[in-house]
């Protein structure tokens, strides 16, 4: 690569290489000290802190300059990787033409209503999130220590105190989340698709009189008014993202939630306890469907569960109890 000169290869996607910003460290440079990793979208990674801004500019570029010519490289072992190839972490090498040809894993994620993609720019967003996956991969492996916020520092840093609230208080304060005139629908996962259930189906104004005695679930979407079907077709705005897992621990699901809200900054409203093992955050929409799908797709690698991508998927209600334990609001947006 032109860029960083020449590559000496340790793996079949990482090698070590000359820094771009070498000139500016404030500490001997070592040969190990900066590296380039392939498997993904190409990164160079520096041990040292005083080149960042000239690292970043060279990632830029070289992924730039990659993307705009033909080129190949040939790894260790023979293997040779050319232009729109995506390298997984194990060494693997999918060939351009297999992801346009719709063979790749992306997790396109799900869409309100139809939507037609040129054949060329539907070919460059499976690569795209074929790509995406390997970085996340690769990065999952510091996420967790990097964006560390455990359920105790969760508690602690709610802007408002409301995990201590009763359960009545505790759902009318996150029916504030919602505008007063949106139909929201509450019930259990069977309180869905005839005639009967219109009940659950009520604006926000009239839940604040009945409370929390409908069932223990809620969307993040709105519905339309007369609706008594919780399904995509009857949805009225998309209000909130959902996010959670089944398979993190509440510590670990914190730092995806410091992460979705620090760094990508995805607004965080809410997290609730669910009164079992896992923890739900509350989010601000991608307005953007691309962007939407990308960071599913990343959200999906991070152990994070796929079914609460679907906009109409039932999700716990803050001031229900399940088996007996409170589901409440643990951390709330002033």
């Amino acid at each position: 690569m032109r860029l960083l000169g020449e590559i000496d290869w340790l793996t079949e996607v990482s090698g070590l290489c000359h820094c771009p910003g070498e000139s500016l460290h404030t500490h001997k440079t070592a040969k190990k000290d900066c590296r380039v990793n392939i498997d993904g979208a190409p990164t160079i990674h520096c041990f040292h802190t005083s080149c960042v801004a000239v690292v970043e500019a060279a990632n830029y570029k070289l992924r730039r300059e990659l993307g705009a010519t033909t080129w190949e490289i040939r790894l260790p072992g023979g293997k040779v990787v050319r232009s729109g190839d995506v390298v997984q972490a194990s060494g693997v090498v999918t060939p351009r033409a297999v992801i346009e040809a719709g063979g790749g894993q992306a997790a396109a994620g799900p869409s309100i209503g139809p939507r037609r993609l040129d054949p060329r720019a539907a070919a460059a967003e499976r690569l795209q999130l074929e790509s995406l996956k390997v970085g996340a991969e690769r990065f999952k492996v510091d996420l967790f220590e990097r964006f560390r916020w455990t359920f105790a520092d969760i508690l602690r840093d709610s802007p408002r105190q409301v995990a201590d609230r009763g359960p009545d208080e505790q759902f009318r304060t996150w029916l504030k989340m919602w505008p007063a005139d949106a139909t929201v629908w509450i019930g259990d996962v069977w309180d869905s698709g005839k005639p009967e259930h219109a009940t659950h189906f009520r604006p926000v104004a009239e839940w604040f009189q009945i409370g929390p005695v409908m069932g223990n679930y809620t969307c993040g979407s709105a519905f339309r008014p007369g609706s008594f079907q919780r399904g995509n077709v009857n949805l009225h705005g998309q209000r909130f993202m959902v996010v959670e897992s089944d398979t993190l621990s509440k510590d670990e699901v914190g730092a995806i939630f410091a992460y979705l809200n620090q760094r990508l900054r995805f607004n965080l409203h809410a997290i609730i306890d669910t009164g079992g093992k896992s923890l739900h955050g509350w989010f601000a929409c991608a307005k953007d469907p691309a962007v939407e799908r990308e960071l599913k797709t990343v959200l999906t690698v991070f152990g994070c569960d796929p079914k609460l991508f679907t906009y109409s998927q039932p999700v716990r209600l803050p001031g229900a109890f399940r088996e007996q334990r409170l589901q409440r609001l643990i951390w709330l947006w002033d």
